[in-house]
């Protein structure tokens, strides 16, 4: 009779396998990987490895504390690592940095499954993206129809358990994702931003083109004064955080063109708890 273990990795390998006619084949990403070119392959680089360097935390280890009570009873929480994380991607998306900042948390914790999976369309797949993605390592990248996206979710959840899926794009797709998203484990909506703004004046000085790349399909909006910046409510400012709006949740300041962070994607994506009374 084959062990628990064994019937783990044949289960592994079925699923591979079912996952194969989805999965973006080898020659699109030779092709994307031609058409970013050398200075967008070299911005791409910079930006993951900073997202390395301010996410590498390593393996979540397994946690276990248990607290107890005057009465005698217990309360014990267990958090581990989940098995898969899923990035579902808005083929509306082309910012290569927005979804290697959605990435890089779950690779530093390495999740020992990342997929990236983006409903099929009309819209091609932006070269740099997927440049991005073979950049840092993500071999499930997968293409299924917009019916067959739950059942691909149902499908890592029945053999791997719950996972994290983070849904990266407009309210419109969240919308429709959510729910299978939700079925799936623990799930968190990454609202593709429309726009940026952006600090200008002598003293400053941005590379427009590392902008332009890990940027693509957001508009950069050029602000002159602080307080015109600050009036415009953006989110995300690329400014000297001492001239930032305070409300802005994500400042990248000169040097930093090529960053994206998402400062308000959860932990629960990456690590599963269980309460235990007794």
């Amino acid at each position: 009779m084959p062990k628990d273990s064994d019937m783990s990795t044949l289960a592994r390998d079925a699923l591979f396998e079912s996952l194969d006619h989805w999965r973006v084949s080898d020659s699109r990403f030779a092709k994307a990987y031609g058409l970013t070119g050398d200075g967008g392959r070299a911005l791409l680089k910079t930006c993951i490895a900073a997202l390395y360097q301010a996410g590498q935390q390593g393996a979540l280890p397994m946690v276990s504390s248990t607290s107890v009570f005057h009465d005698g009873t217990s309360r014990t929480e267990n958090r581990a690592s989940r098995p898969w994380f899923a990035l579902v991607l808005d083929p509306a998306v082309a910012a290569p940095a927005q979804v290697l900042a959605a990435l890089l948390p779950a690779v530093c914790r390495r999740i020992p499954l990342v997929a990236v999976i983006r409903p099929r369309s009309r819209t091609v797949w932006p070269a740099p993206v997927l440049t991005a993605l073979e950049l840092c390592g993500i071999e499930q990248v997968l293409e299924p129809s917009g019916r067959d996206l739950g059942q691909c979710l149902a499908m890592l959840r029945s053999v791997l358990g719950p996972g994290g899926v983070a849904c990266l794009g407009s309210a419109v797709f969240w919308s429709g994702a959510r729910a299978v998203g939700e079925d799936s484990g623990a799930a968190h909506w990454l609202k593709s931003p429309d726009a940026a703004g952006l600090l200008v004046g002598e003293d400053l000085i941005w590379n427009r083109e590392a902008l332009k790349v890990a940027h693509a399909g957001v508009e950069i909006r050029e602000y002159t004064t602080p307080q015109a910046l600050d009036a415009a409510g953006h989110d995300a400012v690329f400014a000297p955080a001492g001239l930032a709006p305070a409300t802005a949740s994500l400042v990248l300041e000169p040097g930093r063109e090529v960053l994206w962070d998402w400062p308000d994607m959860p932990g629960e994506l990456f690590f599963a708890r269980r309460l235990v009374y007794s």
